[in-house]
């Protein structure tokens, strides 16, 4: 895979985030290239410390919110896995969150299930 330089137009006023290419070793064991906007999450950490938050702010905590309240409204696994742009479930499972509510209703439901049997 062979990637020029690449820049994405992101905010209102036109800024410019370069794309880095990087590498990693996927699930089946190959090398894989990807593009990501690290000056992006730079400066979305940046945001974070100076509204007053502290350690465990990020670019991804953004990222978690969003699946987490996709899947909390019924949104399916495909369809999470399709917008954060991850090929594969065992890379977007960490931005998944489930709140001790839906837990607790789950296991309500399941108490159901063998009820019913």
């Amino acid at each position: 895979m062979t990637y020029a330089y690449r820049t994405a137009d992101l905010d209102a006023q036109g800024q410019r985030y370069e794309l880095s290419v990087k590498r990693r070793v996927n699930y089946e064991g190959e090398t894989v290239e990807y593009l990501a906007a690290d000056s992006l999450q730079s400066y979305v950490t940046e945001l974070y410390r100076a509204a007053g938050f502290g350690r465990g702010f990020s670019s991804h905590s953004g990222r978690r919110t969003f699946a987490s309240r996709l899947i909390a409204r019924g949104h399916s696994i495909e369809t999470v896995q399709l917008l954060l742009g991850h090929v594969h479930f065992n890379y977007m499972a960490p931005y998944i969150e489930i709140s001790k509510k839906a837990k607790r209703e789950a296991m309500i439901d399941l108490g159901g299930f063998f009820a019913d049997a």
